[in-house]
């Protein structure tokens, strides 16, 4: 049940916030909605306290990656249920709206959440909610670069970066010109590109080179889908890195697994890891196909990159201080600090013997399992909602 308290003490839980290089046993007091305090053993100072004993709290998880438009399109789903109904507080939708779209997105969407909403704004007038299918920038007209920076000056509270679809299905006959106009858009508005890669959806076209993608590509940029087993991913067909994913990591380009329905490949991912690749963020690419299985929530995604051999602390470091990096949101979500409305995830870790799901239904054994507690927004504390995760 979701309750409302002012003042409250989160109390004997193991704290990790890599950002602050916390991790051991410390409470957090929060009053009016705010951390008053972090430390061992802190007085409830009339405040309700909250056991957390046996329990993970974490700065709020951020999940970079969702398709939110909800009711709209053929993937939107309700932000609650991949944000605060998942233990995660701030959730980012990875360029459902074009700017035509982008004031319905936040009066319907963002406006009416309990988790806080980020946005990629899409680089096609179509927008994310055309489907996956469609070819939505595959003519120079649907890209209306005077008008999606009106729309990104309007919104920078909430505007993180441009979405572009990098797929041959998406370009069409337009190549990689689209690209370039991301590239020079986002240099300009000063923000960066988020881009899918690998043909997961528009089989039977040629599939766009990943090293073609990459050169458009600058630090503080955006690749998603890093595990994917299409074609247009990080490897060759020998199973080795293009040289030019080695180039763009080295020069400041950021790696996101973006897991959805068919991108988080084992194989793929242990071949990439294998070869010094890791990912920057963790996110789950969710929407209402995914939520049942295979991706299920931001938790359940971080215990199969467990399963991958990461360790807890690694996870929630990629789910809070990198993910916040990602975003460029540092100075304001990611960690924990003292005067700062709270911001807080409360996860239950378990060991118990399971098998990790990727979206090919390919399968690993897996040994700890990540469940939701809380998610905590101010003076809001939400519970998980009901879903059946393996």
């Amino acid at each position: 049940m979701n309750q409302q308290l002012a003042n409250f003490l989160l109390k004997g839980g193991r704290l990790i916030d890599p950002a602050n290089g916390m991790d051991g046993l410390l409470d957090i007091r929060v009053r009016e909605g705010k951390i008053e305090a972090i430390g061992g053993n802190l007085h409830n100072n009339g405040a309700t306290v909250i056991d957390v004993k046996d329990h993970i709290v974490t700065p709020g998880l951020i999940d970079v990656h969702l398709h939110l438009m909800k009711g709209l399109g053929a993937f939107g789903v309700d932000p609650d249920i991949f944000g605060v109904g998942s233990g995660v507080t701030t959730v980012v939708d990875a360029g459902s709206a074009g700017h035509t779209m982008l004031n319905v997105f936040r009066n319907y969407v963002t406006d009416a959440a309990k988790t806080r909403v980020l946005n990629y704004i899409n680089l096609s007038t179509l927008g994310g909610v055309a489907g996956p299918g469609f070819s939505i920038l595959a003519d120079p007209r649907l890209i209306d670069e005077a008008k999606i920076a009106q729309a990104v000056e309007a919104n920078r509270d909430i505007i993180v970066g441009i979405k572009i679809m990098a797929t041959g299905g998406a370009l069409g006959a337009q190549g990689l010109k689209p690209l370039e106009r991301a590239r020079k858009l986002g240099d300009e508005l000063k923000i960066p590109l988020l881009v899918h890669i690998g043909e997961s959806w528009t089989q039977g076209t040629e599939p766009v080179a990943v090293g073609d993608v990459l050169k458009y590509l600058r630090a503080g940029d955006i690749v998603t889908h890093m595990f994917t087993v299409h074609p247009g991913g990080l490897l060759d067909g020998n199973g080795k890195l293009w040289p030019q994913v080695r180039d763009a990591k080295a020069s400041g380009v950021l790696m996101d697994v973006g897991h959805g329905l068919h991108n988080l490949n084992f194989d793929v991912a242990r071949n990439v890891l294998d070869q010094g690749l890791h990912p920057d963020g963790v996110s789950t690419d969710g929407h209402r196909g995914n939520r049942a299985g295979p991706v299920y929530d931001l938790p359940t995604t971080m215990a199969k990159l467990m399963a991958l051999g990461f360790s807890l602390k690694q996870v929630i470091e990629m789910a809070t201080a990198n993910a916040a990096r990602l975003l460029g949101r540092s100075n304001e979500l990611g960690t924990l600090r003292i005067g700062a409305a709270a911001d807080i995830s409360v996860l239950k870790i378990e060991e118990r013997e399971w098998k990790a799901i990727d979206s090919q239904k390919g399968m690993i054994p897996a040994h700890q399992t990540i469940t939701p507690v809380y998610a905590i927004r101010g003076d809001m504390i939400y519970e998980p909602l009901p879903v059946e995760r393996p």
